[in-house]
Parts: structure tokens; C-alpha cells; sequence
């Protein structure tokens, strides 16, 4: 159930086990009040926030729906925070000129929002620069994540958009998670909506906390709230896209992205030319003879089992039959 913030409600955290505070709430069944114990959530741990780093809770604006439901619900909330939104270089147009304006409006609000322009080894870089260097963006590869997109908030608390409902696998549901503690209960970062996603998590790697306060929401959830606090929206939405993601994400493919944005599919073909160019032996076993014949491969997903000659399948390919991490020529 989606209505406005009663801000005369009393806020409690009553502890739980071992001494650690339970969000009592987290449950899916019945009618809850979401917005309010979304709110709840971020006010939980705004104070360790705070403590941590004095611009508070960092929340993760990707441009898409959920987004703008976190940074709301964070300024609902009272809390400290700032925005932070991680250019990948392969973004639709049209959600880089949306982060822009985001960026203006929510400047003008005083909350500080910096957009992020991705590093490799110090150097600045791209998707098209990675891409000859790591080979392509896979579902069980997902370099592209990790060094484009999850590079915001290292050592800091922040706040992710991430549900539950945008994961394939809904059977099962948890009615409530405690805030991590000890090495057992920590769980590494991914860009994954899966039921492994819990409200509160801990990313080892950048060491920050991360907390995804709409975890339970559902898509209705998320457009009533837009209704309601009357929130703007990526304009890709309107033209019928379901995700705002990069162009030719390997976990939501979308090949109505190719068509409308010829110029992405030229240069993901380009820099697969280039990855075949610094490692021909790839281009042999798979008997590609140009970039144009990997993306193809790549589109079609022939090779999640072998490739059309079945010369390497790709439990070979993925398993670090190249991986040129060190190699910095195109830099």
C-alpha cells in the first residue's frame, strides 16, 4: 500500500537477537504503509551513515524509476545525503541528458549529486576501450559492473533501488532481515534483483554498506509513488522501454536498442574488432573473422553453450582463457 509519509508517526526499532536492531516490517504479506517503512529503513542507519562520512547516505541514482523513488524517499526522510549517478559511457542519450537535469534539480534542492566517469588503473576510460581488453560483457562475466557502475560510494553507506520483483525468481519471500554482522552474514556486492538480495548488505570488496530500502516493492509500488509525489521520469520509459540500462546489457538484451541507436551497435562492433585484433587466437577457435561476426555471436547468445562450429564452448571462454587485465596499449 503506497501512501503519503505521516510524519507525526512514531518511529521504533525494538532489538532483536544478540542485540541487533530488527526492521519488524520487511514483510510482503498484508497491508503495510511501504512509503513509511521505506523511510524507516533509510532513518535506521542515517545515524552510522552520518558517523561515517559527514555527507551521510549516498544514494545511487542508475536514471531509472527506482531511482527516483530512493532519492524522494530519502529527502522524505530527513536525512543527510548526497546522489551520486555512475556514467558508463554506454548509456542511452536520453537517460544521460535525464541524469543531467536530475542532477540541476536536485542541485538546486542543495543535495549534492556528482556524476562519476569511469578509471581504469588510474587512467580514464570507456566501455569501448574495455571491451578489446576484457572481451565482451557476459551474464557470467559482468566486468562491465563492476568497473563502470558499482564504483560509487567506496567506504561510504549507500542506498540502491534494487527490488526483489526485478528478479526472475519470485517463489520465495523473507518476512525480515537483521543488519549483517561477522563474515557469514556478509555478502558481496552484484548488479543482480535476486531473491539473494537482502535489505541491508555489506560489499567487502569497496567496503561500504548498502541498503536497499525498496527491496519489497513491486512495480505498482513504484509508479503509484511517482503518481503520487508527482516525481519526473526517464523519458525512455514513455517510449515503451522496460529498463534504462546500458545499451546491449547482457542481462536485459534489448535489441529494439540497436535499431533505434545504430551508432552503439558500430561501436561495440568496432571494439570487438579490436579485442579479435589483440587476440586472434579467440578469433580462430571461434572461427570469427570479423568484429561484426562476434556480435552477432553475442546478440544471438549461440555461445551460453558452444560455439556454432563447436570449435570452444563457453564455459571455456569464460573461464579466463584470455583475460588481458594487464594490458594497457590502447590507454
Amino acid at each position: 500500500m503506497i501512501k503519503r509519509l505521516d510524519r507525526s508517526a512514531p518511529l521504533s526499532f525494538p532489538a532483536g537477537k544478540g542485540g541487533f536492531r530488527i526492521l519488524q516490517e520487511l514483510t510482503l504479506f498484508g497491508e503495510i504503509d511501504r512509503v513509511q517503512t521505506a523511510i524507516d529503513r533509510l532513518r535506521l542507519l542515517a545515524p552510522n551513515a552520518e558517523a561515517n562520512h559527514p555527507g551521510g547516505l549516498m544514494v545511487c541514482d542508475s536514471g531509472g524509476k527506482d531511482s527516483d523513488v530512493i532519492k524522494e524517499l530519502a529527502r522524505l526522510a530527513g536525512v543527510r545525503f548526497e546522489i551520486a549517478h555512475s556514467h558508463t559511457t554506454a548509456d542511452h542519450p536520453l537517460t544521460v541528458r535525464y541524469v543531467r537535469e536530475e542532477q540541476a534539480r536536485w542541485r538546486a534542492l542543495d543535495v549534492p549529486y556528482t556524476i562519476i566517469y569511469p578509471t581504469f588503473k588510474g587512467k580514464n576510460t570507456s566501455m569501448w576501450a574495455l571491451i578489446p581488453i576484457k572481451g565482451a560483457p557476459m551474464r557470467q562475466r559482468r566486468w562491465c559492473c563492476d568497473l563502470l557502475k558499482e564504483t560509487a560510494g567506496a567506504g561510504r553507506y549507500t542506498v540502491t533501488g534494487v527490488r526483489w520483483a526485478e528478479s526472475a525468481n519470485r517463489k520465495q519471500r523473507r518476512a525480515t532481515y537483521e543488519l549483517p554482522s561477522g563474515k557469514r552474514e556478509r555478502i558481496k556486492l552484484n548488479n543482480d534483483n535476486d531473491l539473494k538480495r537482502r535489505m541491508t548488505e555489506f560489499c567487502m570488496k569497496r567496503g561500504k554498506v548498502v541498503v536497499n530500502p525498496i527491496i519489497d516493492w513491486q512495480d505498482a509500488d513504484v509508479w503509484e509513488f511517482h503518481d503520487l509525489y508527482h516525481l519526473p521520469h526517464n523519458p525512455l520509459y514513455d517510449m515503451g522501454y522496460k529498463r534504462v540500462g546500458c545499451i546491449g546489457c547482457p542481462m536485459a538484451l534489448n535489441l529494439r536498442e540497436f535499431d533505434d541507436l545504430p551508432t552503439y551497435k558500430a561501436l561495440y562492433i568496432r571494439s570487438f574488432q579490436r579485442y579479435l585484433d589483440l587476440h586472434p587466437e579467440i578469433a580462430a577457435r571461434f572461427h570469427w573473422q570479423t568484429g561484426a561476426d562476434m556480435f552477432r555471436w553475442w546478440v544471438s547468445r549461440k555461445g551460453w553453450e558452444d560455439s556454432e562450429n563447436g570449435q570452444l564452448d563457453i564455459e571455456e571462454y569464460l573461464s579466463g582463457l584470455v583475460d588481458g587485465d594487464d594490458d594497457e596499449a590502447l590507454f
